[in-house]
């Protein structure tokens, strides 16, 4: 598998993707605020309307996936997603901003890590865990290339040519690699062929009515709320306890850093522990990373300890949640029950940067600092509900 050149075009390719379409958001946060004029809040609403669309949408792309049509949806959503973006410096008012990310949302729900993880399962089940781990260690650089690389850009011309930068990049080079990356087919001992694919009710009813599915639900929601909360706001977050510019900037980029790391040492350890208990002990780190985070201007240990922690807990626990997912509710119709799974784990990415810019208006940063701290606690105590109804 850690041959598999197509396996590691999907890795490259997300690493472009995530860097050009997610993390452009947070990196150009500030710049947007002061160059438009409008407020952070109202920035903020964009991008959380771009991930609701993004979770309503991704159980429909999940099931182009189970249908074989995984090549052309990830391929499309990659190039049209980069178009959009090319299209920020040109807006003038601020429903046109809304629209396009509103848009951007769309493509999200086919080219993100959940359609490609999805896909990985649907063609590498039950051994997917391999080419989901080599995706997200290269991906885990996303961060690292946006941050930076954004930043110079933006100091050196300006913020525009930096989104134009990642739109070449998206279109120019992530495309082709998700349409070689994703030619794989499944191996029909897996998948066998079916004449009929099997009815969407057939599969939602059963998991409506699972107390293990709603846990895991909780749990993801959770997991990505606490992310997002943080990665969105990070620049201001770091600004609000201390942190100069410069070493601001350099915490950022290094998380991507972190989640690499984290991912590598899950590669040691994954075939003594079980997924489940290496996702509660990220849960465990997210907590952690807040607590850091609260003391961060005090000393440069504590950042480097908050950066680690968030960093490679997240990177953790976006392996662990495709392999947990199957292993609780099943391999069969993956592309759906995934992206059934991922709706609220979305919608928790999805309202992260409105709810950090809510609570930081009526309060201030430390109040975000303790819900992202609250949230990764109920999200262990949601996995470990999960397995015992489960077991069940």
């Amino acid at each position: 598998m850690w041959k598999n050149p197509k396996v590691w075009s999907l890795a490259i390719a997300e690493t472009i993707t995530w860097a050009g379409i997610f993390y452009l958001f947070p990196a150009m946060l500030m710049r947007w605020e002061a160059y438009f004029g409008w407020s952070r809040v109202e920035l903020t609403f964009g991008f959380t309307g771009a991930l609701i669309i993004s979770a309503g949408t991704g159980i429909f792309a999940g099931r182009l996936i189970d249908r074989g049509h995984g090549r052309t949806l990830m391929t499309v959503s990659a190039f049209t997603g980069g178009l959009l973006i090319a299209m920020l410096p040109l807006l003038q008012h601020l429903w046109q901003f809304y629209l396009i990310w509103l848009l951007i949302g769309f493509t999200m729900a086919g080219c993100l890590y959940e359609p490609c993880f999805a896909f990985l399962t649907h063609v590498y089940y039950p051994k997917s865990k391999r080419p989901i781990i080599i995706v997200t260690l290269v991906a885990g650089f996303a961060g690292t290339l946006c941050f930076p690389l954004s930043s110079v850009i933006t100091n050196y011309i300006h913020w525009q040519a930096a989104v134009w930068v990642f739109s070449v990049l998206v279109c120019g080079l992530a495309v082709p690699l998700f349409w070689y990356g994703a030619s794989t087919t499944p191996a029909q001992k897996h998948f066998p062929p079916t004449t009929r694919p099997t009815p969407l009710t057939t599969i939602v009813t059963p998991l409506l009515r699972s107390p293990t599915f709603w846990c895991l639900v909780v749990a993801f929601a959770c997991f990505s709320l606490n992310h997002s909360m943080i990665i969105s706001h990070i620049l201001p977050l770091l600004d609000s306890q201390g942190v100069s510019a410069n070493y601001a900037v350099i915490a950022a980029s290094s998380i991507g850093v972190a989640q690499v790391l984290g991912r590598l040492v899950l590669i040691t350890v994954e075939r003594r522990l079980s997924m489940l208990l290496i996702s509660m002990c990220s849960f465990i780190g997210l907590s952690l990373a807040s607590v850091n985070l609260a003391f961060a201007g005090t000393a440069t240990i504590i950042l480097c300890l908050f950066v680690c922690l968030q960093g490679g807990s997240a990177g953790i626990g976006s392996i662990a949640k495709p392999t947990v997912t199957a292993d609780l509710l099943g391999s069969a119709n993956f592309g759906a029950i995934s992206a059934m799974v991922s709706i609220a784990h979305m919608l928790g990415f999805a309202f992260g940067p409105a709810l950090s810019g809510l609570i930081w208006s009526v309060t201030d940063y430390d109040t975000v600092i303790k819900v992202t701290g609250t949230l990764a606690l109920i999200g262990v105590f949601s996995l470990f509900i999960a397995q015992k109804s489960s077991r069940n």
